[in-house]
């Protein structure tokens, strides 16, 4: 080498052909330099995991990694424990790890837990980017035929395969390490476990057993990568999650924070049940024969946009399976003629947050709607909420007038100087 200085970013290894410390004459376990991920998170330059505690213990049989001596630790490493499973020793019981693996409730179990708990962002409406890892092939093809028939309208985008059999699989690492640009969810056998950079991970799936600490580590590299403003202006990237179903943690002894998982509301769901109770509160007032045009006109819009959201609920899917008599109620017409307290119970409670093939995928727009839903919530029931809602309509028309040069912008421009007007408010329908 004629380097003044060499760097390695990998856990230094000890293996007879391939021993890190003899190529630079280093005694063992003696390393030059060490910096490990606690120092980086607390310098800055890293985000720390969380494990998300799973419902799901596969009991395997076996002993503790910290219980081996240094030497069987070596041993253990070195065996670089094959895919395959035809150089695991009998005490992992490769058959009972297959056929837990390849159980169609398990696998389903495990993507329900991921689409409910996982990191979230667009408002929570979207899955932030996941690398799952597999056993082998079959397990990843598996994988991936479970969510399909789960979420068939995201077939083929959402949730790819990328692997060393993947056809063109660099432009498919290409897609998931851009922010707009699917896939979200990366199902990968080796080739995601090291040397891929992409901080917009927030979750990692370990979905099968790794006996290598080496690996290990650099797999939970894939998740610590800084990434500013990913949930919106000054959200910053604070951590990422750890599903871990296969008692990887365990083995290593490694106790990081510990989480349930995401459970804020979704952009989605309060839309939906701000839309179920803007229903709600006109039927209240769409009585006797004195009926205002206007109202009439919003109420039978705004149900009609909720039975369709019902109807492209998908039954086969985990989420929506268990309220299906839920959504087969509320796909049809009469059941949306008057809401009352009992069907706007039922809607926000069962429905609301589940997925639906209707979906609308700007985030901008979802936000500005659930302003104006509060507005209108906000008339109808008098509340002392209304002026800063509206102070917040004003501003937006205030800064969409800075933007006269965007024709679509300058078509509205009549509108937007109104609204920022005291008249447009003063009898607001």
């Amino acid at each position: 080498f004629d380097a003044m200085l060499v760097g390695l970013t990998a856990t230094p290894r000890k293996e007879i052909d391939r021993n890190t410390y003899k190529l630079f004459a280093l005694q063992n376990d003696v390393p030059t330099d060490v910096y490990d991920i606690d120092d980086a998170v607390k310098d800055g330059f890293l985000v720390p995991p969380r494990a998300v505690s799973v419902p799901l213990k596969f009991q395997r049989q076996g002993i503790r990694y910290d219980d081996l001596s240094e030497e069987e630790k070596d041993e253990w490493d070195a065996l670089e424990w094959s895919e395959e499973g035809d150089k695991i020793p009998d005490r992992v019981e490769a058959q009972a790890v297959n056929k837990w693996l390849f159980n169609e409730d398990t696998v389903d179990k495990v993507l329900e837990h991921l689409m409910t708990r996982g990191q979230k962002v667009d408002g929570g409406d979207m899955l932030g980017k996941t690398i799952v890892f597999a056993k082998n092939q079959d397990h990843a093809e598996f994988i991936e035929q479970r969510f399909n028939a789960n979420y068939p309208h995201l077939k083929g985008a959402f949730a790819r395969i990328i692997t060393f059999k993947t056809e063109y699989a660099q432009s498919l690492i290409d897609d998931f390490s851009a922010v707009a640009k699917r896939p979200q969810i990366a199902i990968s056998v080796d080739m995601l476990d090291t040397g891929i950079d992409v901080p917009e991970v927030v979750n990692l799936v370990f979905f099968k057993m790794v006996r290598s600490k080496t690996k290990f580590w650099q797999m939970i590299g894939r998740g610590t990568r800084l990434r500013p403003d990913l949930f919106g202006p000054g959200k910053h990237k604070e951590f990422f999650y750890i599903f871990d179903y296969c008692q990887n943690l365990e083995f290593f002894s490694q106790n990081p924070n510990t989480s349930d998982g995401a459970s804020n509301e979704s952009l989605s769901k309060k839309l939906f049940t701000g839309r179920v109770e803007l229903v709600g509160e006109l039927d209240k007032r769409l009585v006797g024969d004195t009926k205002e045009e206007s109202q009439v006109i919003l109420r039978v819009d705004t149900a009609e946009h909720l039975r369709e959201e019902v109807a492209g609920m998908n039954v086969n899917n985990f989420l929506v399976r268990p309220k299906r008599k839920y959504v087969e109620k509320y796909s049809e017409e009469e059941a949306w003629q008057k809401l009352g307290l009992e069907e706007q119970s039922e809607l926000a409670q069962e429905l609301a947050g589940l997925p639906s093939e209707v979906t609308d995928p700007d985030l901008e727009a979802k936000l500005f709607d659930l302003l104006i839903l509060r507005l209108q919530l906000a008339l109808l029931r008098s509340e002392h909420t209304f002026s800063s809602l509206r102070k917040r309509v004003e501003e937006i028309a205030g800064l969409l007038e800075e933007m006269d040069s965007i024709p679509m912008v300058r078509e509205q421009m009549a509108l937007i100087q109104e609204i920022q007007t005291d008249d447009f408010w003063q009898d607001v329908t």
